[in-house]
């Protein structure tokens, strides 16, 4: 499937009103947190960056990254894989779905991590959990690393 043109803006006051009413189907609100709720906690860790994805001016996903290297030594940073990247939360709206913006938005974060001097990109996803994303990350040549973390699986995903 291809991609309309999304863009990627930065999470601001302008944008952050019309991303509060971005929807996952009722069957997988139990992947994912509130979009308030994401928000409120992208706003205060300084090591994370939170972008909304649009189609036009239509709202329609949103993705946050965390770069593990701006962690504090004493944070929990084992989570991470240092060279890489985390995706920390994605989400498409129910209505932009089957167009391409998840995988758009995993080239975003492979696009970024190379702009930023990470080696790839790392993320975790609920693979016991139905209608979960691994299916997506794995067409896309992420590979498991062995690790659960959270008891989620643990996906790496490493530029060539």
């Amino acid at each position: 499937m291809q991609s309309e043109q999304l863009q990627f803006l930065m999470l601001s006051p302008e944008i952050m009103g019309s991303l509060l009413s971005l929807k996952v189907p009722d069957d997988e609100a139990h992947l994912i947190t509130s979009n308030a709720k994401w928000i409120a906690e992208a706003a205060f860790m300084s090591e994370s960056v939170t972008y909304g994805l649009f189609s036009g001016k239509n709202p329609a996903g949103l993705i946050s990254f965390i770069d593990p290297r701006l962690m504090d030594q004493n944070d929990e940073n084992k989570h991470f894989q240092g060279d890489c990247l985390y995706v920390w939360r994605l989400m498409i709206d129910q209505h932009h779905r089957r167009k391409g913006y998840g995988q758009s938005a995993i080239r975003f974060a492979q696009s970024y991590a190379q702009l930023i001097g990470q080696k790839g990109v790392s993320l975790t996803t609920m693979d016991k959990a139905p209608l979960n994303a691994l299916p997506l990350y794995q067409s896309m040549g992420f590979k498991a690393t062995g690790r659960r973390l959270d008891d989620e699986i643990e996906l790496v995903w490493r530029r060539p």
